[in-house]
């Protein structure tokens, strides 16, 4: 930041020329050693000190000439009282290189073929403009040049942030931030590096306001203030003016409000705004809403958001492409600006089949990524069937968008295990029955139901009673079943199912079954009943088992919160942790207050979350007291949830099933593990999604399969403990020598690909031993597509075919959406700063507001070293001095 001062005295040399100074340095270096080197060698058998003196002083002279050559200057700047601070805040975003039809002197040319661009002799953008105003055109001095011997300047660039290009005060070009320490430009044009091209991803109107008002306050003095003490004017000798089409496309802070803070310091905030005050004639695709997954037989449902602008009433005609077919078509009439949403559903089975017909031999894929393009185009008034782009469209860029769907061809399957048939369970049970991406399996068993004794098999409507039978399943929902039916055996199948990446929800309730395993003293007996019912050790070995696997004990008598009676009413919460995660989007995209309006549940399970555990949300009753109601941690692969109460039914009160569906889809997503994507004969592929943003980093999970013969679920739980406790020191080399003899010393690699061409190798860091899987996360990847592949050593290259695709996209910018200056935007920043607000094509008046501001003055002079009398003198001297001293030394 620029700081006026009474009378400050600043020089520099430059050059004239167009050499840069690097160049005539090391130029002038070069001849002055050839110089002294050829000097040297005449001076051989001369006695000191002539045989250096007389060399040196030749070189010298040289090096003097050469200098003079190149046009050095001296500049001299004077500034005298207190000179008005100007920061000229440059907008350099997107939307700052559209070319407007009525910018002042510029004249349209016609549109190629496409829309894409204009022909030779185009107007120029709005950014060029900008620069053009402050530093001038070939026959017009700029605002800089009329202000520069009374004002102290600064130019910034800015998109998202704000970077000083130029000041009055310095001599070298500069980048960084605007607060920073940096050097500064000599040439008014040469600090426009950061100003030739308008690439700015996104704009930030608050950027340069919050820059100012930064460097304000670390100055600690007002801004009306100057080096002599506070001015007697009224007005601010401070001005910041904002450049730009007023289009803020972050909105992380109000510019106007800091405008007001700015004008409350002494500050006064100009607007200029560029850019045409009609909206430039465009629709485009902004955004599609699909789900993530599709059954592969069911149907796309979603819809595709349409922008359009300018173009009055028209008909669009939006379709979604796979590949080059177009999978669904419609016609939508607009009537006025704005935007859009067009439904659309289809069918995906065509599509799936088309896929699939190119895949390798051997290869299985669990999910088919649909590749899709949504598309818009204006259907002309005499609609030929052309699918031309007609000139009303003058962005054709924005036409198309592309997104992906995964269709799964395996549905996930979820068992229910109740003792009674609750709301709840009645619920959920309906809930994922009529999803057809879900199999549903739905056991209830126990007093009060139509099984008394539940049977277990592998038929419907039995107890899975095996590793293999269990292992059919993604998720487990389990209620409040009869805990003498429950085994050591099933509890340990359960255990096995959760810790090879199995997702288990605990949803606890009145009759409080759950607590005979979380109990203080859960590895005992709570009843007679209970031990006359099974065996004794049996009994001990399940409670101890689920105990282990359950994330909660229950509480104590005066712990915390107590029981529950009817009428005691109880708010729910998210906890800090709970935040952070996507399981509690209700309605948007963040956790939002949503939470505290849901109907709290009338009875509440009073339980304190384990040590390794993490409470997600918690609830509050009539006295303030909190007990965790959602609470969740991870078990080997898998991870486990745990409710305390059993009513999120009751969120389906005058919304349906809106909340509720939402609610409980999240939860069995973070409760499971995502499944392969793609499989060979020898190795499983998969990723935790295909589309990523910039930035972010890609977890890749494989599973190498075992040799034919091998069943790892045969394993007994000794076996299970020794594989988990040697994966537990972390070697990547396997070394488990339960784990069939391939397995020795494998180490595994995820190789990523893209155009056929390897840009990255992962280790792969084993996860679970007894099935074989492994982990590894990528570092953030550049923009484009990839094939995901594994490469394990044991294993011919050609054997492991399985390749997953995957996807990075840059974060889409709303910059380019709308592109007609948005002045009442800037003018509201202009009245909140003081100051005022003017189009481009009567800019001028605002500099004539400017120039009475300046309590001082600035006096430039330049000396030319080159008609310098002195300097010249120099080199005769020297010259004369080397004379002198050869014909002393007997050399003339």
């Amino acid at each position: 930041m620029l700081d006026p001062a009474t009378a400050k005295l600043i020089g520099g040399l430059r050059l004239a020329t167009d050499w840069p100074v690097w160049l005539v340095a090391v130029a002038a270096v070069v001849l002055g050693v050839f110089v002294l080197v050829l000097y040297l060698r005449e001076m051989r058998g001369v006695a000191a000190p002539w045989s250096w003196l007389l060399p040196g002083i030749r070189s010298t002279a040289v090096v003097l000439a050469l200098l003079l050559l190149a046009a050095p200057v001296w500049h001299r700047r004077q500034v005298i009282g207190t000179p008005s601070t100007v920061v000229w805040a440059v907008d350099r975003s997107l939307s700052m290189g559209e070319r407007d039809s009525q910018s002042a002197g510029d004249e349209w040319d016609e549109w190629d073929e496409w829309g894409e661009s204009r022909v030779a002799n185009s107007p120029r953008n709005r950014l060029r403009r900008a620069v053009d105003r402050l530093w001038g055109e070939a026959d017009q001095a700029g605002w800089i040049d009329d202000l520069k011997s009374t004002h102290l300047m600064d130019v910034v660039a800015f998109d998202e942030v704000a970077r000083r290009v130029w000041s009055s005060e310095s001599l070298d070009e500069v980048g960084g931030d605007f607060t920073g320490d940096q050097p500064e430009t000599e040439e008014a044009d040469a600090g426009a590096g950061w100003l030739e091209v308008a690439d700015g991803l996104r704009t930030n109107l608050s950027a340069p306001l919050q820059a100012v008002a930064d460097q304000a306050a670390r100055d600690g003095t007002s801004a009306s203030e100057g080096a002599d003490g506070p001015s007697d004017d009224a007005g601010s000798n401070r001005v910041l003016v904002l450049m730009s089409d007023g289009r803020d496309s972050v909105g992380e802070a109000d510019a106007a409000g800091l405008a007001d803070q700015l004008a409350k310091v002494g500050w006064q905030v100009h607007a200029v705004g560029f850019g045409s005050l009609d909206e430039t004639p465009d629709v485009g695709v902004v955004d599609v809403d699909a789900p993530e997954r599709v059954a592969d037989d069911g149907r796309l449902a979603g819809q595709v958001w349409l922008k359009h602008f300018g173009v009055g009433q028209q008909t669009l005609r939006v379709q979604i492409r796979g590949g080059d077919a177009v999978v669904w078509e419609d016609v939508v009439t607009i009537e006025a600006d704005g935007k859009t949403a067009v439904p659309f559903d289809f069918a995906v089975e065509t599509l799936m089949e088309a896929i699939r017909s190119g895949d390798l031999r051997g290869v299985d894929r669990d999910s088919v990524v649909l590749s899709l393009t949504a598309e818009v185009a204006v259907v002309p008034a005499n609609d030929s069937g052309s699918d031309s782009i007609p000139a009303i469209d003058l962005k054709p860029a924005n036409d198309h968008f592309d997104f992906r769907v995964a269709a799964a061809s395996r549905d996930r399957r979820l068992l229910i295990l109740d003792g009674s048939s609750r709301w709840e369970t009645r619920y959920l049970r309906n809930l994922f029955s009529r999803d057809p991406a879900w199999q549903v399996d739905a056991i209830l068993f126990g007093a009060g139901t139509d099984e008394l004794m539940v049977e277990r098999g592998e038929m419907p409507g039995q107890l899975p009673d095996s590793s293999r039978s269990w292992g059919r399943y993604d998720a487990v929902i389990l209620g409040e079943i009869p805990p003498y039916q429950w085994t050591a055996e099933d509890a340990r199948h359960l255990s096995e199912f959760v810790s090879r990446g199995g997702g288990l929800i605990v949803v606890d309730g009145r009759y409080q079954r759950i607590g005979t395993w979380i109990g203080m003293n859960a590895g005992g007996i709570e009843s007679e009943e209970d031990a006359g019912q099974t065996n004794l050790g049996g009994q001990v070995a399940a409670r101890t088992a689920m105990a282990q696997l359950i994330p909660v004990r229950v509480m104590e008598p005066g712990e915390g919160l107590t029981e529950s009676v009817g009428s005691t009413k109880y708010q729910l919460e998210p906890t800090d942790a709970g935040r952070s995660h996507p399981v509690l989007l209700l309605e948007s995209n963040e956790v939002s207050g949503l939470w505290g309006q849901m109907p709290g549940p009338r009875f509440m399970v009073p339980v304190r979350a384990s040590e390794d555990a993490e409470v997600w949300v918690q609830a509050i009753d009539d006295s303030k007291q909190k007990s965790p109601w959602l609470v969740t941690r991870l078990f080997g692969s898998g991870r486990v949830f745990y409710l305390a109460s059993d009513q999120t039914w009751r969120w389906r009160y005058k919304v349906e099933g809106r909340l509720h569906r939402r609610f409980w889809n999240q939860l069995l997503t973070a409760a499971m593990q995502p499944p392969y994507a793609v499989s060979d004969e020898f190795v499983s592929i998969g990723t935790d999604k295909i589309d990523y943003e910039l930035g972010q980093p890609v977890t890749i999970r494989a599973r190498i399969k075992p040799d034919q013969g091998m069943n790892p679920s045969s394993f007994d739980l000794e076996t299970e403990t020794a594989v988990q406790g040697v994966q537990a020191v972390g070697s990547q080399t396997v070394g488990v020598q339960h784990v069939g003899e391939h397995l020795l010393g494998t180490t595994v690699d995820a190789i990523l690909l893209q155009d056929d061409q390897v840009v990255a190798t992962i280790p792969m860091q084993l996860d679970n031993a007894q099935r074989q899987t492994y982990v590894a996360q990528s570092e953030p990847l550049a923009v484009g597509k990839y094939d995901v592949r594994v490469r394990a050593s044991g294993y011919d290259a050609t054997a492991l075919k399985a390749s997953s695709p995957i996807w990075v996209t840059a974060p889409r910018s709303t910059e380019l959406d709308r592109l007609s200056v948005d002045e009442p935007s800037l003018q509201r920043i202009a009245q909140a700063g003081g100051g005022v607000y003017v189009h481009e094509s009567s800019a001028d008046e605002l500099v004539e507001l400017l120039k009475p501001l300046s309590r001082g003055r600035i006096v430039e002079t330049d000396t030319a070293l080159m008609q310098s009398w002195w300097v010249f003198l120099a080199i005769m001297g020297l010259l004369s001095l080397e004379w002198y001293f050869r014909k002393k030394a007997g050399l003339a």
